[in-house]
């Protein structure tokens, strides 16, 4: 059914919902799901239903493909699970009617079909998906979806535009100079702004000749995404580096950047580990709950639930401020409601009792290297027994000692092998390749130099507080903690500690995250069945039959400072030298240096505003939405500064509609839907089997160029690569493995190849890809596609890859997941106890190097000031945390009715007991103050929420996305009540006072605070 813009506009005139949860009319109960209430069904056997997919015969109950649909297998975007959908497309009109999930892709069923399984036979065991998934038709078909390119009129912000061609769009920004004299602001007619090729010319320019570290001129070009992973961002990144930029990024410091850098540390350099869940006994669930956002969320719940129905099944913890609906409790899982920010007191709590009852498996501990481990049957090993350098003064002090050191000659290796232990069976120094066991408990000297094992160096951090002081501090009583210890260390290597972002949004989110998972190594569960796992993977896609990723004639063009500063310490730049040269104390700097993280997303805006290390010239927004997403950042001076162009000249947004940030940009590129777009997406470890996931285009709804391809990021990329010559485009585009270059003049060009590497990359048994049949070829709809395409690659390439289309990507089969007791996929690269590369850095602010082993750190500013003492809890009682509910995703499903429908508004969520202190009853109108300013909301008073924590709901309470009005041509564009519905706290959230605009930070991890903002709240007795 096509609802008009206009139906849905005069429908939220007629609702009137304003800002509550209240007042849905039947009109929107009937419009919104697309029902025929109280009329005649319109078939005797579907009712008011599309016509199944499938059709049986009677007589044999043999099955074949109803001609009246296209089947689509595609990736999700409507959140970062990714999970595999099967489309359902009307053939005559090309209209998406239904998305359920892809059999064929691990995260929609547990039993997931294999690869080699005939499209046919999957009928009757679809996948499934969840309500975000099952919505996502609305995402797409959104009535306020940005159809043309448009440019601002008037001042940023004022909510003027006018559309222009796309021809237009690409020569105004490529070439620059006085592009704003049309619009009418006199903040913004004289500027001179610099284009694509002017700055592109710059690449050779030193951005500063002081400090040249900092790199070239072409860093000005700056890519800020918020919807980039896989292959897109493989293209962005390709794009930015030809250009010779190294500012790409995506949002993982608004999301889980700590809980990333937590992992790399202590699992040498990988990202994320996950139980197992279907085997486990025992898992403890830190900041997240089976069935909430996490790493699937529809896997991680299924999982779970199965899991938890056996007879001897698991039994799980959830450790968080909200029982959700993922924390059931009953006689097979327990809540413990822990102050926010605490989580770290509560491991290191756990940590000191299984120490101190000698729960830890001492044996497993005591093997140095991966060779002694599995001499002695184990799957992985630890540093538990490598000596750290603990003497203050010495050259190498928080460093591993090395052989050199320890006075035993020349290493026999080098890197993390030549580390010195004690060996346990003379009980003298040695390499730690030398010996079979070791020592873990060693404090003492080597050759004269003071050392501690790091274990030792992890029992004396616990040892700073009793477990009835961490009691205390994370409000869990002793007992309980305990109790959990014990039941944590009762079940051999099948129990778990695992963690998301509830656990590491915190300034002190880093080392509580780093306790979350050393209890994992206490046990020495990794590589286990019912363990833990880093699981599969996925499959090469970068490089194979074609090198998409690579530009020969720009190879090295892209160094310097990331504008963020990320990866680069403080004190190797020529801004520390000068200072310490001139006699000054470097100390702090201007804003933080982040050498251990990555894609600092939150520090973007502010550092380019106030042009520290420099400048920005052309910031891309892809689906980034910073004043919405980012904890303080939407705030009216910071507004101000945005608003203003000589901070940033130009501003393009690649975007789906007029979004809460993009409605301040210069320009909008209208973008694609996820399911306009392309993608290779690898699977999580929770599903224990390695696979890569194609996202492919299933409608194609934008607007074309005049030479036929539709509008979106990756073409605008291309049209203005070409017109400023950049190499890697065009005819001499992507080589090949023998080195031809094939042509780069459409996406197409660029993932097809990718697709084709995926389906050549070296495989591991049963997941071969299918060649496609003519039947799969005509239920898919893809001969005109092959035929549209067919030169992007080589003829004898193309039935395998319409085979991957066809299953929507390629996956090991669900029986590769384990041998026996062990899980298939072993991770043998040493666990650390002590992380040297933290413990050797120094924090930018003051000058003090961070801790290489976790311990109970009190949240503070960057300037080191405790939280408590900068908002007194007197005045201050309440501390807000949010939450990503299973309906909404961080800020882009407010276009899916369907899920308003459930759902209209989030308000505030108070605990029972707070609520009756306030006198505050369920629906009230509430104000919620913080230090920073006060939203208006009602109030949601429920149990399940530990007394002194108030709660929010992302996802709703917008102001862009349709919320709002604005005008395009001089026509009056109408916002929805319905996407204005509900409370967003995120422009209240405290900002640090010591550093100009910017949140509350983790400064070890990198991760932006969301859980540490202490509120009040007031009646709002106008509305009473």
């Amino acid at each position: 059914m096509d609802i008009s813009r206009r139906g849905f506009l005069t429908l939220s005139a007629v609702a009137g919902l304003g800002a509550g949860t209240l007042g849905f009319s039947k009109r929107l109960v009937d419009l919104v799901p697309f029902t025929n209430r109280g009329r005649k069904a319109l078939h005797p056997i579907y009712g008011n239903a599309n016509t199944p997919e499938w059709l049986r015969n009677p007589k044999t109950d043999a099955l074949t493909a109803n001609p009246q649909w296209t089947l689509h297998h595609t990736v999700d975007l409507q959140c970062h699970s990714e999970c595999g959908l099967r489309v359902k497309i009307d053939r005559k009109t090309g209209r998406v009617q239904r998305i359920i999930g892809n059999p064929y892709h691990p995260n929609t069923l547990s039993e997931y079909t294999s690869c080699t399984t005939p499209l046919i036979d999957t009928a009757r065991h679809p996948g499934t998906v969840c309500a975000r998934g099952n919505s996502g038709i609305q995402t797409a078909y959104d009535p306020y979806r940005v159809m043309v390119p448009l440019k601002r009129v008037g001042p940023r912000g004022s909510g003027q535009w006018k559309p222009i061609s796309w021809e237009t769009l690409i020569a105004d920004v490529s070439e620059g100079g006085k592009i704003f004299a049309d619009t009418g602001d006199a903040m913004s007619m004289g500027l001179d702004v610099l284009g694509f090729r002017d700055l592109y010319a710059k690449r050779d320019e030193l951005m500063d000749a002081n400090a040249p570290e900092l790199g070239k001129r072409s860093n000005g070009f700056v890519v800020q995404g918020g919807r980039l992973v896989g292959t897109r961002m493989t293209f962005v990144e390709r794009f930015a580096h030809t250009f010779g930029s190294v500012n790409v990024f995506d949002h993982v410091n608004v999301c889980e950047l700590s809980h990333h850098i937590g992992h790399q540390h202590v699992f040498s350099g990988i990202n994320m580990t996950q139980p197992d869940v279907r085997e486990a006994k025992f898992i403890i669930y830190w900041g997240t709950q089976p069935g909430d956002a996490n790493f699937p969320m529809q896997i991680q719940g299924k999982f779970a639930a199965e899991a938890r129905a056996k007879a001897d099944g698991l039994k799980y913890v959830v450790v968080d401020p909200k029982l959700s609906r993922g924390g059931v409790v009953g006689d097979r899982a327990s809540w413990l409601p822990i102050k926010p920010g605490t989580d770290g007191a509560l491991a290191l709590a756990m940590i000191r009792w299984i120490i101190d009852h000698n729960r830890y498996n001492a044996a497993y501990l005591s093997y140095p290297t991966q060779a002694a481990a599995v001499t002695a049957g184990e799957l992985s090993h630890t540093d538990a027994s490598h000596l750290v350098i603990v003497d203050p003064q010495h050259p190498q002090a928080r460093h591993f000692l090395g052989a050199q050191d320890a006075g035993l000659g020349s290493p026999r290796a080098t890197g993390e092998d030549d580390r010195v232990v004690i060996d346990a069976a003379s009980g003298k120094p040695a390499q730690a390749g030398t010996v079979k066991a070791a020592q873990i408990e060693y404090a003492g000297t080597v050759n004269g130099v003071a050392v501690k094992s790091a274990f030792r160096l992890l029992r004396e951090a616990a040892e700073e507080h009793s477990v009835e002081e961490y009691a205390a501090i994370c409000g869990i009583e002793a007992q309980r903690i305990a109790a959990v210890a014990r039941e944590f260390t009762s079940h051999g290597r099948q129990a778990v500690s695992t963690m998301y972002r509830g656990v590491v949004k915190h300034p002190n989110g880093y080392y509580n995250g780093v306790a979350v998972l050393l209890l994992n190594l206490l046990i020495g569960n990794m590589n286990w069945t019912g363990g833990l796992t880093a699981g599969g993977g996925g499959y090469n896609v970068k490089k194979g039959l074609y090198d998409i990723e690579s530009v020969p004639e720009a190879e090295g063009l892209a160094k310097g400072v990331i504008i963020n500063r990320e990866k680069v310490h403080y004190e190797d730049t020529s801004e520390y030298k000068a200072k310490v040269a001139a006699g000054q104390n470097p100390y702090p700097s201007k804003r933080p240096w982040f050498p251990l993280s990555s894609n600092m997303f939150t520090e973007t805006l502010p550092s380019a505003i106030q042009r520290y290390p420099y400048g920005v010239d052309i910031l891309l927004w892809h689906k980034a939405t910073p004043l919405y997403s980012v904890p303080s950042q939407g705030n009216p001076e910071f507004i101000e500064a945005m608003k203003n162009p000589k901070n940033i000249p130009l501003i393009i947004a690649s975007d789906i509609v007029v979004g809460d940030s993009s409605m301040y940009a210069d320009y909008i590129l209208p973008d694609v839907s996820y399911l306009e777009s392309y993608d290779h997406v690898d699977t999580f470890p929770t599903t224990l089997t390695k696979g890569t996931g194609v996202r492919w285009p299933a409608v194609s709804l934008t607007p074309m160029t005049a030479d036929g391809r539709h509008f979106c990021m990756e073409e605008f990329l291309i049209d203005v690569a070409k017109r400023i010559k950049m190499p890697g485009y065009g005819e001499k585009g992507i080589p090949d493995a023998a080195g031809k270059f094939w042509p780069l003049n459409r996406r197409e060009d660029f993932y097809l190849k990718a697709t084709a590497n995926l389906v050549n990359a070296k495989g591991v048994g049963g997941d071969e890809v299918a060649k496609a049949t003519a039947e799969e070829i005509a239920v898919s709809d893809l001969a005109p596609y092959q035929k549209q395409f067919a030169d992007s690659l080589k003829p004898e390439e193309w039935p395998a890859v319409l085979g991957c289309l066809v299953r929507g990507g390629r996956f090991q089969p669900v029986s590769g997941a384990r041998k026996g007791d062990k899980l298939a996929y072993q991770y043998t690269k040493r666990l650390h106890f002590y992380a040297e590369k933290v413990g050797t850095t120094r924090n930018s602010m003051n000058g003090e190097f961070f801790h290489g082993t976790t311990r109970w750190v009190e949240p503070t500013t960057a300037s080191g000031k405790p939280l408590e003492k900068l908002d007194d809890p007197k005045d201050w009682p309440l501390t807000i945390i949010t939450m990503k509910g299973a309906l909404q995703t961080h800020s882009r499903l407010a276009s899916n009715y369907t899920l308003r429908e459930i759902n209209p508004g989030n308000g505030v969520q108070v605990a029972a007991e707070d609520a009756r202190r306030l006198g505050i009853a369920n629906g009230d109108w509430i104000w919620v103050v913080t230090p920073e300013g006060k939203r208006r909301g009602r109030a949601m008073v429920l149990e399940g929420i530990r007394p002194g924590v108030i709660l929010f709901e992302v996802g709703y309470g917008h102001w862009g996305y349709g919320a709002s009005n604005y005008r395009v041509g001089g026509k009056r564009v109408e916002g929805d009540a319905v996407r204005r519905a509900g409370i967003h706290l995120n422009p209240i959230m405290r900002r640090d006072p010591d550093v100009w605009q910017m949140s509350l930070m983790d400064l070890t991890g990198g991760s932006v605070v969301f859980y540490n903002t202490r509120a009040r709240i007031e009646k709002d007795v106008a509305h009473v």
